[in-house]
Order: C-alpha cells, then structure tokens, then sequence
C-alpha cells in the first residue's frame, strides 16, 4: 500500500461515524412496546441526555445513597439504588413518586453512572438495619424491610402490624406509634422514613375526622353558620370535612363559599385548623370578606398593598386572610412559600395549566387541609381536570401516562382526537370530589328560558368581517399545505379571529370612529320592551370594554340609571358598583365585561343580555349563574345576540359539543364524544374547524392563494390601530395559554400586543375605489420589488410561479385565481389594450 492510498485508508476510519441509535418518540408508544417499558425506555433516554452531577453519600455509613444534581435547575435529589429490579430503589423527585414505574431519570442516572468504565460497585445486598418505607409501586402503601441484625425480634414483632408481604395492616395505622416504640428498643439503628410516616399520620387523622363527623347531627353543622343551609350544602360541608382535601364542583349558583366557609368553621372548632387562606380573583377579595363576617362571628382581613405590606399581614391573628392569585405568586416568588392550616381556591380553573405562574405558585402553598372551589374544574381541555386535581391529591388519577392512555383518543402520530371512559373518571374521584347540579337538587329554583336572537350585521361589519376571514383562510391554507405557521403567522391568526368578532358587535371596537353595528339599537329596544312591562333589572355582559361603553352612551341618552364592571376598575370601585345595583331600586342595568363573570352574586336582576357569545361555553354558563342562583325568586331570561352568517354564528355549534365533553366527565352524560361521520371530534374549537363550516376552499386546499410571511407582513397599516385587549385565548394547542386575569389584563384601550401588529380590515365607508385600487397596485410593486432584490425570495417567487410536466419537460406558469370569469376580464382588458 502507497502513501497516498494509507492516508486515504487512515482518513476513511477516522471519518467513519458511529450507527445513530433512535431516539424514541415522546407522542407515540413503539407498537414492540408495553405502556410501562416505553415510559421506562423515555425515562432512560433522558438520563443520557441530562448532564447530572453524581455522588456517593457515604460508602461506609449509607452504601447504595447517592446524590444527584442537575446544574441547570440546581436542584438535588436523593438516590437510593440497590438493583436493576430492586424494590427498595428511591428517588426523592415527585416522577418516581407518582409514575408507578419504581424508577425515574434520576434512578436511571445513577444506574448508568454504576454501570461506567469505573465498574463502581452496586450495594444490591441486604442492608444491616430494618426499615420502614413507603412503596410508590402502584398503590402507595407502608413496607417494612428486615435488615440483618436482630432479623428475628423484628420478623416476630412485625408479625403483629403487617401482613405476610411485609404491608401495614389497615388496623394498625392506630397503634403505629406502638410498634415505633418497640422496634426502637430492638435496635436504635431502626429507620422509620418520613414519606411513610406522613402517609400514616394522613391515615390516622382521616380516621379522626370520620369519628368526629359520626358525632355531627344535621343541627350541629347547621348551627356553624348564622345562616340557613339545604340539605346538599350540610351534605357538602360533612364531604369536605371527612375528606380534608377535596374539591366542591357544584353547579354555579348553589353556594359553594357557604360550603367552603361551613368546612372551615368545623375543622376550627375542632381545634384542627387555627388559620385559613383563602385565594380568589381580584374582584371576589371582599366579597369574601364580607361573606365570612356575615356568617361567622370572626373577622377577616384582606391582604393587599405593596409586598411589604402583605408581608406583615400574612402575620396576621385573624383566622381568615384572604388575598388574590396575582398577590400571592408575586409573595411567593419572593417569600419561597405560603404557610397555613387550610387553604381555600376560589374560581380554581385559574390553576388548570401546569406551567403558569398563578399554577406554580399555588403547588408551592403549604398546607394539610384544602378545599378547591369550582364550577368548572375544567373549561376546555379534559387535561385540566387532572392539573386541577394535583392540587388536592397527586396520586388520584394516576399518573399522566396511564391518564392519556385510558381517556385520550389520539391517531397514530400522536394527535388528540377526543376522549373516552369519562364515566370511570366521575367514579375515580368520587371520595375527593362532590358535584351537584341545580336540577338535582330540590331548591325549586325558577324557571329558565334561553333565546338566541340572530341581529343581521351592517354592509360595512359584513365587508370588514369578510376581509379578515379571507386572511384567515390563507393562513389556515398555509397550515393545511405545511402543518406549520410561524409566529407572525400565528398571532396574525388570534388578532384576525378576535377582531372577526368584535366587528360582530360593532366597527367601533376596532377604531373608536366609525359607529356601523345593529345589536346597539336591538339591545335598547330589548331594555324598552323590559322596563315597560315591569320593575325587572337586566345583566349586560360583553367581551369588550368598548361594547359597554357604547351601551352606556345610550342608557345615558334615555336616563336609565346603570351600574358596570370591567377589569380596569379597582377592587373597592367593583364593590360599590355591586353593592349599588343590588341596593338602588334606581339601578335597572348592570354593564359588564367577564372580568364579572365568576363570583359575583346578581341575583336581583331577572335578565341577562349576552352582546357576544364566548369561544368557552363554561363562561356562558359563569355569565348567566350570575343571577341563576340561590336568592333567585323571578323566572329568568337569557338572551343571546348573535350575528348570523359570522364567526359568531359558527360557534354555536361548536359550543355545544364542548358542552357535550364536559357533562360527561362530571354530570354522567355521554362516555364519549363523537362528531358526525362517526369520527372522533378534536376537543379544542380548532381555527380550521369554525372557519371551514361555510368556506369550500378550507375543504378542497383549491384557489385560495397560500400567505408567506412577507405577505403578510408588509400591507400598509393604518394609522389609528385597533387595541382592544384581547382577553380570552383562543383553542389552539400548538398555544401557551397566557391567562389573562383582573389583575393582568391591560386597562381599557390598551393592548397587549403592539398596536403596529394588529391587523386592520380596510373600510369602504367614504373611501375611493380608484384611489384604493392604485394604493394597491403601488403596494403590490413595492413588495414586488423587494421580493427580487434577494435571489433566495426570486428563487422562491418564481418556483411557485412556474410548474413542469415531469413526463414531456414543458415548462408552464401557475398563477392561482379565484375563478374562470376574472381570466376572462384580464383578457378583455388586454385585447382592448393591444387594440388601442
């Protein structure tokens, strides 16, 4: 062999590369696979990925413990590993805890770092001292493990406190501190973990909790409060009480502050709890407060102020605090935690995403009692019930692979396409959560009667609202064509959809000039017709500020006297606004935004005016229980104001299938959810399924001309943009949901987003077309031009523009356009051109 065919020989093997392993997917289980080995195999691969920091704890002192860093999120864990297979294996993560597996990455960290070139040693040996553990295998359950010394003192004494497996018997939970004490005389090297300790500890006052409310007659829970409770509210107070954790899930407007005050007052007068914190929105802070005076004889206070401040209020000596979402995580980001006897979470679907920062915070509240309050613990997504239910017990729905498995329908790339099994779920969580529904309680509330009334909108709503679902459907055909949008795309799409639906209300919303809309005009000959016949008050709900403020212009015409509500009004101005519509017999209207639409007790009135319908049919329900409560004496009106031929009329149906999946989680409906085809329905309202309900070219993917990101970036912008804050996300998975709360959400006229990147609809009201149509041509060349002063967008430009027959190798031009007839115009024109 020459030189140059060595060096050749030496190059070839110093570039061979090595086979790359696959990594496994984490949507889809390898069809090879079982459930568990392809969350193990996950677990494993993650471990690989991760650079962990590993240590011995002590080799002499406590072989087989290890201590696991991970530098990024700076936290330690610690390890015990004694075998591929051992059951004594632990890790101090919350995966390990709650995954079934008996492994965790930290777990499969370690056992890989034994298994390294270093061949350290596995402690697989029997320790020399006896333990008690808890086993996170399934159903947590208390183990003891005999060690080698004095095996037989121990075996006799376990003999008598669990069974033949080495499980604590049910019956000895009681007398544990009994045999804590004789295996401490045995030997003082005797380990009881704190995990299993807790777990008893749980265990016995549950016990205790049970023989207190054996003692409770129906007048003693009644007597708690100085007020009268039904039947199904006593029922709620004694289910929370023995339960300790739980949510109350009832039917809005059947009292479940009662409920949560009633458990309260109970546990405290049993010397269980000394204090109770209690976390709700903004606008609710003195509602509860007044509430608690009103039905205790204790007071409470109302942490507020800057953080200094609340500091010291948390410090308090009163039994009740009370504070808001926002309040709290701002305190707990800096404070580390919360520390109390009981907490109380009012409207807790704010917790239903994991990664949000009111949901972090709140896992990071102390406490041994909780009672979790909520209409709708799940309002969209069949995943938020089982992040809502982590902050009442982490363990009762098992963990979110056998969850996903069981009740999620997915295709074979992993997507969501609805659910099953939603009966078994209700069933799951039958000790810990207590659902009741107005219909089946005997309250003999009034009747209810819904109408949808369809208000034709103006020729300028309908020409904006077009524009805009035009800009939708080539984004969505962008979607379809690559199955993915980029993030201009993306919040182009959520600003056109929600400015789609303001325009259903009116054009004012978007520009604050122009005055086209018709639901103004009905709403007050509604109001005439109203106030004419009786004394009735009325409940106007909107999405939008300037929706109400608008109406208000015209009660102020009329001289109705009104009361309103928005996100911007500061929490003593919303009280005084409720307090003078339910107290002022002058007050006929209340005006208001859903920053009112949970909590606030309306029940005077007997009408609610729905101006727009909401993407989340859980918040129609939270608008009408306003005033569909307890306290309610009238019949009462719902009415809905619905633009037809519109996005809005397009969601009715889709808010009836939502309404659909929910009921059959909680209310025992149907087990599953079908759409029609006999296919399986995606849970969220996806864009493409509202837009495509009346658009054919949404269907067929023909003649709708595809939007890049230069397109649709580069139309001329109108001076006066719209900022109407959008305050509710759209059902969109590929989404982080940013949750806009009282707290968060920007004051009227301001935008969350830059007012340069909300798209405008054009307006033909006084316009010229000739003139538009040369601002348009001079647009088109200038984008035209920008195109070919880069040789990667010609290259682009003139790809989509040019096709050739693969068989004969002619080469064409494809320009997309709307039909047949404007072929035909273009070519009169240019005959008529040539001819001249």
């Amino acid at each position: 062999m020459n030189k140059m065919e060595k060096l050749q020989s030496a190059k070839s093997k110093k570039t061979k590369k090595k086979p790359v392993k696959h990594k496994i997917s984490y949507q889809v289980k390898p069809e090879k696979m079982s459930l568990e080995e392809w969350q193990i195999a996950l677990r494993k691969q993650v471990a690989l990925q991760e650079k962990f920091v590993i240590s011995c704890v002590d080799d002499e002192l406590r072989p087989g413990e290890y201590c696991v860093r991970n530098p990024k999120s700076e936290q330690e864990y610690k390890v015990v590993y004694r075998g591929a297979k051992s059951e004594w294996n632990y890790c101090s993560c919350m995966d390990f805890k709650t995954s079934q597996l008996g492994t965790c990455k930290h777990v499969e960290a370690v056992k890989h770092w034994l298994g390294g070139s270093s061949k350290r040693r596995v402690h697989a040996e029997t320790p020399s001292y006896t333990s008690v553990y808890l086993s996170y295998k399934a159903e947590r359950q208390v183990h003891i493990r005999i060690g080698l010394d004095n095996a037989d003192a121990f075996r006799s004494l376990a003999s008598k406190y669990f069974d033949s497996d080495g499980v604590l018997l049910d019956k000895s939970y009681r007398h544990f501190g009994d045999f804590l004490k004789a295996a401490l005389n045995i030997d003082d090297t005797f380990r009881c973990y704190k995990d299993a300790l807790d777990f008893v500890v749980d265990k016995r006052e549950s016990l205790q909790r049970e023989e207190i409310l054996n003692g409770y007659s129906s007048t003693d829970i009644e007597n708690l409060l100085k007020t009268k409770l039904y039947d199904y509210q006593k029922e709620g107070i004694r289910f929370a009480a023995k339960a300790g954790r739980v949510v109350i899930a009832d039917e809005m407007g059947l009292g479940k502050t009662i409920q949560a005050i009633g458990t309260a007052e109970l546990l405290r007068k049993e010397g269980l709890v000394d204090s109770i914190l209690i976390l709700c929105p903004t606008s609710l802070k003195y509602q509860w407060k007044r509430e608690i005076e009103k039905f205790t004889d204790t007071t409470a206070t109302v942490i507020e102020g800057s953080h200094l401040k609340r500091k010291y209020m948390y410090l308090s000596q009163d039994t009740y605090k009370i504070v808001s979402y926002n309040s709290a995580c701002n305190d707990i980001k800096i404070l580390g935690s919360l520390t109390t006897d009981m907490v109380i979470m009012d409207e807790v679907q704010r917790l239903k995403n994991w990664n949000t920062q009111i949901s972090i915070a709140a896992r990071r509240i102390d406490s041994r009692y909780s009672v979790i309050l909520s209409g709708t613990p799940f309002e969209n997504k069949l995943e938020e019930l089982y992040s809502v239910m982590e902050f009442v017990d982490q363990f009762c729905l098992g963990p979110y692979y056998k969850f996903k498995d069981k009740y999620i329908i997915t295709d074979e790339n992993g997507k969501m396409l609805g659910y099953k099994n939603l009966n078994s779920i209700g069933d799951k969580l039958s000790d810990i959560l207590i659902r009741r529904r107005k219909k089946e309680v005997a309250l003999q509330l009034p009747e209810r009667i819904d109408k949808n009334l369809f208000i034709p909108v103006t020729k300028q709503q309908m020409e904006m609202h077009n524009e805009l679902k035009y800009t939708v459907g080539r984004i969505i055909q962008k979607w379809n064509k690559a199955h993915f949008l980029s993030e201009k795309d993306r919040r182009r799409l959520l600003l056109c959809l929600s400015q789609m639906r303001m325009l259903c209300d009116s054009t004012y919303i978007l520009d604050q000039k122009t005055r086209f809309d018709t639901k103004i005009e009905e709403t007050m000959n509604i109001l005439d017709g109203i106030f004419n016949g009786g004394d009735d008050k009325v409940v106007i709900f909107s999405q939008w500020e300037r929706m109400t403020r608008l109406v208000a212009r015209e009660l102020e015409k009329k001289g109705i006297r009104y009361d309103n509500l928005n996100g911007s009004m500061s929490a003593s101005s919303r009280k005084d606004s409720v307090n003078d519509f339910t107290d002022n017999p002058e007050s006929r209207v209340f005006l208001s935004t859903d920053a009112g639409c949970t909590g606030l007790n309306l029940q005077v009135a007997s009408v609610v005016i729905n101006l727009d319908l909401p993407w989340n049919p859980a918040v129609l329900e939270q608008r009408i229980a306003r005033i569909y409560r307890i306290g309610q004496k009238k019949n009462i009106q719902v009415i809905n104001l619905v633009a037809p031929n519109t996005i809005e009329e397009q969601m009715l149906g889709k808010l009836k299938f939502k309404s659909l999946m929910f009921e059959g989680v909680l209310d025992k409906g149907d087990d599953s959810v079908f759409m029609d085809n006999n296919k399986f329905s995606r849970l969220m309202d996806t864009i493409g399924d509202v837009m495509a309900d009346d658009n054919d070219d949404l269907k067929t993917g023909e003649q709708v001309v595809e939007a890049t990101d230069t397109e649709m970036l580069s139309e001329e912008k109108p001076k006066e943009q719209a900022q109407e804050s959008v305050t509710e996300t759209l059902p969109d998975e590929n989404y982080e949901e940013i949750p806009m709360t009282s707290e968060t959400q920007p004051a009227s006229g301001s935008s969350s987003l830059p007012a340069q990147d909300m798209p405008q609809p054009k307006t033909n009201s006084g316009g010229n077309s000739q003139q538009q149509l040369v601002t348009d041509g001079i647009s088109f060349l200038s984008r035209l031009s920008e195109t070919l002063k880069s040789p990667e967008e010609t290259e682009k430009f003139v790809s989509n523009l040019v096709v050739e027959d693969k068989e004969t190798g002619e080469v064409s031009l494809r320009i997309p356009v709307p039909n047949k007839q404007v072929v035909k115009q273009f070519l009169d024109v240019v005959s008529k051109l040539f001819g001249a």
